[in-house]
């Protein structure tokens, strides 16, 4: 008899593996319902010649996993006023008709910051 796991040179094993590895990871992914069963089908193919003495062998392997879950968010829509363009930006806990801006440290300012090592006593500091 023919060994599975040399067989075609090893490819039956290796087309297993393969969608083994699919399944897997679908299995560790969270964004997949973990309730739902996977399936792999391992397909082989037999054509005989006429004479009965050989025969063509077709392997196909197939992994049947669970979509990922739908991912949901909101987006505010509405019209700049400058440019008339409309426009959508994605809603996170703000309130409608409030922008987001993004704060960033890089930006210079006129303003001196002074680095001091102790305590700042501003009652002494006003009178100088």
């Amino acid at each position: 008899m023919i060994a599975l796991e040399k067989f075609a040179g090893g490819v039956l094993k290796e087309k297993f593996n393969t969608e083994l590895q699919k399944v897997l990871d679908n299995i560790a992914d969270p964004n997949t319902d973990f309730k739902k069963t996977r399936k792999i089908s391992l397909e082989i193919v037999f054509k005989a010649n006429e004479d009965r003495d050989l025969a063509e062998v077709d392997i196909k392997s197939k992994a049947t996993i669970v979509e990922a879950k739908a991912t949901t968010t909101k987006v505010l829509i509405g019209k700049d006023l400058e440019t008339g363009r409309v426009e959508a930006s994605e809603f996170k806990n703000q309130l409608a008709g409030q922008l987001s801006i993004d704060v960033s440290d890089s930006n210079e300012t006129d303003e001196i910051e002074e680095n001091s090592s102790g305590v700042i006593d501003f009652r002494n500091a006003s009178s100088k």
